[in-house]
């Protein structure tokens, strides 16, 4: 089996030049979920591709987590392809993470590891830039490390950041709410049925720590369901 540089190499790739161990200072890009954007695609090549190649719609989230040893990436992709085949379902999870140089962050792994947990030569080394608005452009490669021509070439792809809360228990009787400060402009908001007829404020403080808002609060009171919103 040919290791990811090599893979990268000889797929004319030159995603390592100039990258070092991960550093947990300076990181630009801030945990939590990412959305590719509506259109997104992606371009497929190799021997067992219809007519050598072909342009496929692609469509993933992607969390990112940083406060974790080492950083991770999750890709859920709605529509992942192989080998020419039809489109499928599959999780994707990073196995070693690099900060580059050039402020980019670079996520490796094997593309089919949450089908063949004994590992597969089916590898991917994608980067992520930091863009505005909090999201990130996403380029790479996932590719055969084997004897035949396939790969797949992610081209500057809009990531855009979802708002997504997350919830602790914090103690006894309470629980701390999380999000992304890339959502610091978005309010916290409870209801006490669903479907609701209104929602309300949540006033309790918010702490930032670690690219994260919390909130704690109070599970004693009356049942309550959360939402952010962006005012």
């Amino acid at each position: 089996m040919k290791n990811l540089a090599s893979f990268l190499a000889s797929a004319g790739f030159g995603l390592l030049a100039g990258l070092f161990p991960w550093r947990a200072s300076g990181a630009a890009l801030a945990s939590g979920v990412y959305q590719t954007q509506p259109g997104a695609t992606v371009e497929e090549r190799g021997d067992r591709v219809p007519n050598g190649r072909r342009v496929v719609p692609f469509s993933a989230t992607v969390t990112l987590e940083f406060e974790t040893t080492p950083p991770s990436l999750t890709a859920l992709i709605a529509n992942a392809v192989l080998e020419g085949g039809a489109p499928f379902a599959l999780t994707v999870r990073s196995s070693t993470w690099y900060q580059l140089e050039n402020g980019q962050y670079r996520f490796d792994g094997d593309y089919l590891r949450d089908l063949y947990p004994a590992g597969t030569q089916y590898l991917f080394a994608w980067e992520l830039t930091p863009a505005s608005e909090g999201g990130a452009i996403w380029n790479g490669l996932v590719g055969w490390a084997g004897g035949h021509a396939w790969y797949v070439t992610v081209s500057n792809l809009v990531l855009v950041p979802r708002a997504q809360l997350r919830l602790t228990r914090a103690g006894a009787g309470s629980v701390q709410m999380a999000w992304a400060t890339n959502f610091a402009d978005h309010v916290l908001e409870y209801a006490t049925t669903l479907p609701a007829e209104g929602w309300s404020l949540v006033t309790n403080a918010v702490a930032t720590t670690g690219g994260r808002c919390l909130v704690t609060v109070d599970t004693a009171a009356a049942p309550r369901f959360f939402r952010l919103r962006r005012p």
